[in-house]
């Protein structure tokens, strides 16, 4: 069971990792299919995973956003936050065909990519100015 303060903490490594492996999907795997087509059939993930990550990044980010806010009093992780998960929401959209993109395949990779980015960045700002001066709020 995790302590009380641990939970903020499990959750800003759950947005980074979580993150990063939507990083690495949407930019390595397309780079690894395109130097080995046939493994196409045995590297290809289930549809729902872009789903399934931004259903795990968003509870991850509302916990870590949360606690970062009542220690530091800083915006700037929150906003990065909601960017990073809108563009991961626009990145699902235009996989799924929701909106009318030219390439969809193009637009998610490049949406996703930016989004996990930008989360990342949240996460990691959050963590940083979460944990710098024994968790007080930092001066402006």
């Amino acid at each position: 069971m995790c302590l009380p303060a641990a939970r903020p903490r499990l959750a800003d490594l759950t947005g980074i990792l979580l993150s990063l492996t939507c990083l690495i999907h949407c930019l390595a795997l397309p780079l690894i299919l395109l130097l080995a087509p046939a493994l196409s059939r045995w590297i290809a993930l289930p549809e729902g995973v872009h789903a399934a990550i931004l259903l795990l990044a968003l509870p991850a980010a509302a916990v870590a956003m949360r606690d970062g806010w009542r220690r530091h009093r800083r915006l700037v992780p929150a906003v990065f936050a909601v960017a990073g998960l809108s563009l991961l929401a626009l990145g699902l959209s235009a996989h799924e065909g929701w909106i009318a993109v030219a390439n969809p395949a193009a637009a998610d990779r490049l949406l996703t990519s930016a989004g996990a980015l930008a989360l990342a960045a949240a996460h990691l700002v959050n963590w940083r100015w979460r944990h710098r001066g024994g968790g007080h709020k930092l001066p402006a």
